[in-house]
């Protein structure tokens, strides 16, 4: 059975003429096969007057070439709906069922308008582009791959979280690998954009595809290619350097992974753990030497040594090189089983002081077992009681005055509860 995937690629195109400061139009409405087999590697259509000038004069043309498409990859149709949107160049491709990564490359080269030989090169002179729409479909995870020159930078609106970003030779690759994982009944889509921009720039090349494990997933992909004349809104926009930070649990490790495109001003990266979501403290750390060309990242923390709680926090500290820190997202990793969680209550006895547990209906008369962290993350004390009525005494009076994290467990249930602890009295 076919997974049909829906796919937004957007290359946003920016052109400003030295008469006007405005951009003028973009337009893919023409085009033809001038050389090669449709569909083939080699194939290149010829998209004519796809810029004009200031005074409505036709200035540039496009020549749109497959550079390449592996075996079991068809492209369907070299569609554009010129009815909806004169800048939208749609092709829909195959995937047939075979066993590795599959995909399809394109290159953009602009030229002075009647040229088709593309002897002569047209520089455009601001180029922005955005990927959307990369999903995860569990056997394959949907990648492109954006060549704008050695010079492009990359650029976000939101924040990414689902999708894996690489520094490539002259561009970078998103790939959505641990991101939410859609299936075939899924109406919606990943909507996380990324963007690249460069400035004089003739030619764009961009390859879209899947990356399967040793699976022979098949399914049919609709790309949306959109060249427009507009650029990011730069007071929105805004460059981090941490993307698309991810943390699950894996048998009896914690996984962590992310991107970092731009390491050159990195000096270091911090992971920080934490048990209640509010105080971290340092788990690793990648120094300069530790950081490859392509900005991935990866981290493994085994989950017993990370906590003996419900679940655990972790975060990315960044330090620049002029010392400067940048702070991730926080991403919850949850070690048991949702259903086995339960609420509890803890409140101060007016009288005495002592810290009291109200004891579920299921836990009395049963084996309750307490664990207390202070803020640094150590256990502090241990209990082990069975008490006969609806409250037990957690016994923090020896303890000194702070922040403290409770750890309840009864049987398979388990109970987390923050709470600060004053002096006794």
């Amino acid at each position: 059975m076919k997974t049909i995937i829906s796919l937004l690629l957007v290359l946003v195109i920016s052109v400003f003429s030295a008469t006007s400061i405005s951009a003028q139009e973009i337009s893919f409405t023409n085009y033809k096969l001038i050389s090669g087999s449709a569909g083939q590697k080699g194939a290149i259509y010829h998209f004519a007057s796809v810029t004009k000038n200031a005074f409505g004069n036709a200035e540039a043309d496009c020549i749109v070439k497959i550079e390449n498409i592996t075996p079991g990859v068809v492209l369907k149709q070299l569609n554009h709906n010129s009815s909806t949107n004169l800048s939208t160049f749609q092709p829909e491709v195959e995937y047939q069922s075979i066993n590795g990564p599959s995909w399809i490359e394109f290159s953009f080269n602009f030229v002075p308008h009647n040229n088709t030989d593309g002897a002569a090169a047209f520089n455009l002179p601001e180029i922005t582009t955005s990927v959307s729409g990369l999903n995860n479909y569990g056997k394959a995870h949907e990648f492109a791959e954006c060549n704008l020159g050695r010079n492009s930078q990359v650029v976000y609106e939101t924040e990414i979280t689902q999708l894996m970003v690489s520094a490539t030779a002259n561009g970078y690759l998103a790939e959505n690998k641990w991101g939410k994982e859609f299936n075939n009944q899924s109406k919606s889509r990943n909507t996380e954009k990324l963007s690249l921009v460069n400035r004089n720039i003739s030619t764009i090349r961009v390859k879209i595809g899947v990356n399967r494990g040793n699976n022979e997933w098949a399914g049919n992909s609709r790309y949306t290619i959109e060249l427009k004349n507009s650029s990011p809104d730069f007071t929105k926009v805004y460059m981090p350097r941490i993307v698309g930070f991810q943390a699950r649990m894996q048998l009896d490790m914690i996984e962590l992974a992310w991107s970092c495109p731009r390491v050159e001003n990195i000096r270091d990266i911090t992971v920080e753990r934490s048990l209640d979501g509010e105080i971290f403290r340092e788990a690793g750390r990648f120094k300069k030497s530790d950081m490859g060309s392509n900005g991935l990242f990866h981290f493994t923390d085994e989950a017993k040594n990370a906590t003996t709680m419900g679940a655990v926090f972790y975060r990315l500290r960044t330090r620049n090189m002029e010392g400067e820190f940048e702070y991730s997202s926080v991403k919850m990793v949850a070690l048991n089983k949702k259903d086995d969680f339960v609420k509890t209550e803890i409140s101060i006895d007016p009288a005495t002081g002592a810290t009291i547990l109200m004891t579920p209906l299921g836990w009395q008369q049963k084996q309750i077992f307490v664990e207390i962290y202070n803020d640094k993350g150590e256990l502090v004390k241990k209990i082990a009681d069975q008490p006969e009525g609806v409250q037990m005494d957690l016994g923090m009076s020896d303890l000194a005055a702070g922040a403290y994290v409770v750890r309840i467990t009864c049987g398979r249930q388990y109970s987390t509860q923050y709470l600060i602890h004053s002096e006794s009295l």
